[in-house]
């Protein structure tokens, strides 16, 4: 036996139990240990003495792998060779001292270099697994040349290297264990923290345990200052049972609900939150996933608030047309009425006597009263007109804009209101008209007069102000609207803004009237700013350059001025008597005039004349059959009579009338009509002449 492997049998236990004083009982090796050990030792003396031949053969062999065992044919030879050193230097130290430092350091160089490149993780195995080969073959070459007899065989020996490569690969599948979770956990980390909703973690308590960066984004409030208290704390007051309610049933691993909560920021905002909190799977926690909806709510509010504006034009076109109806007839009777007393008045004046005085004096004053009657009905044709315009906040296509003309428009609006509690003064300066949208603009400026009404103080009327200033300059229009009410604090300006904020305590509004005044002067390429001071007052300055003129939509022809006409047959058709009556007595002198009450009786009357008709002038919306109707009936039957037909509205357009009117082209009258405007329409029929637009 050579002195090497006496040198391994005293370090057997039973050998270090008797250098030691003999204490405790003393274990024998067994055969398979003492075997072991002289191996490892051989396996070292290889190691040392015949380092070089083993790298060789070592890398040869790997080079050698075929591509389905794992081959580095797509790494360069020298990291090949370094690698196989490294590998040989930690195994030599294991079997030297035991150490695996070596090791440890060594693996964990080769896991990170198979997460940096994204290689197999069976290469370096399989790698490894050659230093077995390589041995085989040095052993092979070196038979017999200790000459000791009582050498480990190569077979040992080989064990030896199995022992070694186990315990490579324990080492290795553990640190890639490992490396794999912590590569999992920072993905998992990485995916919170860039989520664009706040995720937090809560205990059955509804404690937050941890919170993603998007909290400090959204709500300002640092996350670690957070932890430990009630995720309830982020609801306003009266939404925290709401939020409440959704942590227990988490903590009752209920199925995950929703709901709409309420936040407040550390910047004193509101933000409108959808909460979802579920349970964790064998956790007694819960995950708690918070998703910003504000803007989406608030945009929301602003279609219900549209539609609601478009119900209350429907509504006011529906009254304008039941109001227009009878304020037609009664122009009209009026009319007639003033023009009888005119001529009663050419007739009896060349035979005034005394008794004659108090005739004319009577004509007289039906003739004052008839005209402030028309006065009276064309200011209700006006108010019809200006309801019809505020409720038209969807027009479909832009329009030439006066902007004095949607100022004032939005004063008559709140003038019953604003008038009351302040004066109002207007500085007018020049402007060209703009393209835009005169309904959508009309609704800024109501709300910031409504706004300025509800911030005045209680005070004398005189001492309360409105102004409203204008001024073109260099293609900008600027509008600006100034009060002398409460004004409003820098935090308050910062904000007033941002939807669902108010400043009115117990506010049935939704807050959202100057948010959605600012997107309507955007959307019309401007801009709107507001600045103010705490007992001075406050000025909103709204600067526009409106839309591209391209956008209008094609003018149509001027119409051309009214010529006489010759007498003709006229047919009114409308489902108003007493309107009919007021035409045929305006008409029946200078006109055969017929009349109808409804679509049916005009083509009753038209199969009687056999079309002999020389102009018709029908009401556009009519039940059973409408204006419309009336027209595609007589295109089939006398279409030599479309291009004379006329039409009159007092509003109620369905989405079919507003096609139909852009798609026709003949004349439009808006009712209630002067006699004079019908009296031009009909003298255009009957001549043929060009067919005039509304």
């Amino acid at each position: 036996m050579g002195a090497a492997d006496e040198e391994i049998r005293r370090e057997l236990p039973e050998a270090r139990s008797a250098r030691d004083g003999g204490e405790g009982e003393r274990r024998a090796s067994t055969p398979a240990e003492t075997s072991m050990a002289l191996a490892r030792r051989r396996l070292l003396e290889l190691c040392k003495r015949h380092k070089d031949e083993l790298i060789d053969d070592w890398i040869e062999n790997v080079l050698a792998l075929p591509p389905e065992r794992g081959r580095y044919t797509d790494r360069p030879v020298g990291e090949v060779t370094e690698n196989v050193r490294s590998w040989l230097a930690a195994f030599t130290r294991i079997l030297e001292d035991g150490s695996e430092e070596l090791l440890d350091e060594f693996i964990t160089h080769l896991v990170e270099q198979r997460y940096a490149t994204g290689y197999s993780i069976s290469g370096p195995l399989i790698a490894a697994s050659e230093f077995r080969t390589a041995v085989a073959g040095v052993l092979d070459t070196r038979h017999g040349d200790d000459g000791d007899a009582d050498a480990p065989s190569t077979i040992d020996v080989l064990r030896a290297v199995d022992a070694l490569l186990l315990q490579f690969e324990h080492r290795f599948a553990e640190a890639y264990a490992q490396r794999s979770l912590f590569a999992s956990e920072e993905r998992y980390r990485e995916i919170v923290e860039l989520s664009s909703d706040v995720l937090a973690t809560i205990d059955q308590e509804g404690m937050l345990t941890r919170l993603n960066v998007r909290f400090e984004v959204l709500f300002g409030h640092s996350r670690q200052a957070w932890i430990g208290r009630p995720i309830t704390a982020l609801a306003v007051a009266a939404d925290v049972p709401v939020l409440r309610a959704l942590v227990m049933s988490a903590s009752r691993a209920e199925a995950p609900r929703e709901a709409t909560v309420r936040c407040g920021t550390r910047a004193g905002l509101t933000k409108v939150m959808t909460v979802r909190i579920t349970r964790l799977y064998g956790e007694d926690a819960s995950l708690a996933l918070m998703r910003d909806v504000t803007e989406e709510v608030a945009r929301r509010a602003q279609i219900l608030h549209s539609e609601k504006l478009a119900s209350i034009g429907q509504v006011a076109a529906s009254v304008a047309h039941e109001l227009n109806n009878p304020m037609a007839w009664v122009m009209a009777n009026l009319e007639q009425i003033r023009s009888g007393a005119h001529k009663l008045v050419s007739a009896a004046r060349p035979v005034a006597s005394g008794s004659y005085e108090d005739l004319l004096r009577a004509i007289d004053l039906i003739d004052r009263s008839c005209h402030e009657a028309l006065a009276g009905v064309e200011r209700m044709r006006d108010i019809v007109t200006d309801l019809n315009l505020f409720s038209s906040s969807s027009e479909r296509k832009p329009e030439r804009v006066d902007l004095v003309d949607v100022i004032e428009l939005a004063l008559r609006m709140t003038g019953p209101q604003l008038s009351q509690l302040c004066r109002i003064e207007r500085r007018y300066g020049e402007m060209p008209p703009l393209v835009g949208y005169p309904g959508k603009l009309s609704q800024v400026f109501v709300n910031l007069f409504i706004n300025a009404a509800q911030a005045m103080p209680n005070r004398p009327r005189d001492e309360n102000m409105v102004r409203v200033t204008t001024r073109f300059d260099a293609g900008v229009h600027h509008v600006e609207v100034e009060d002398n009410a409460r004004g409003m604090t820098p935090e308050v300006v910062e904000r007033i803004f941002d939807p669902f904020f108010t400043t009115k305590e117990e506010s049935a509004r939704p807050g959202i009237g100057l948010w959605v005044s600012r997107n309507i002067v955007e959307e019309q390429h401007g801009t709107m700013t507001v600045s103010s001071k705490p007992g001075i007052g406050t000025v909103f300055t709204i600067r526009l350059t409106g839309l591209d003129p391209a956008d209008l939509p094609a003018l149509r022809p001027p119409p051309e001025p009214p010529r006489s006409s010759s007498r003709g047959t006229i047919l009114f058709v409308d489902d108003e008597p007493m309107l009919l009556n007021a035409f045929a007595r305006a008409f029946e002198e200078r006109h055969e005039v017929l009349v109808a009450k409804s679509g049916h009786e005009a083509l009753d009357i038209l199969r009687a004349r056999a079309g002999r008709i020389d102009a018709i002038v029908c009401d556009l919306l009519m039940p059973q059959m409408s204006g419309m109707a009336l027209y595609d009936e007589i295109g089939e039957r006398f279409p030599q009579l479309q291009p004379k037909m006329a039409f009159m509205s007092g509003g109620a357009f369905t989405q079919a009338a507003r096609a139909f009117v852009e798609r026709v082209d003949n004349a439009k009258i808006a009712k209630p009509i002067s006699l004079d405007d019908l009296e031009r329409v009909i003298a255009d029929l009957l001549s043929g002449g060009q067919k005039r637009g509304s």
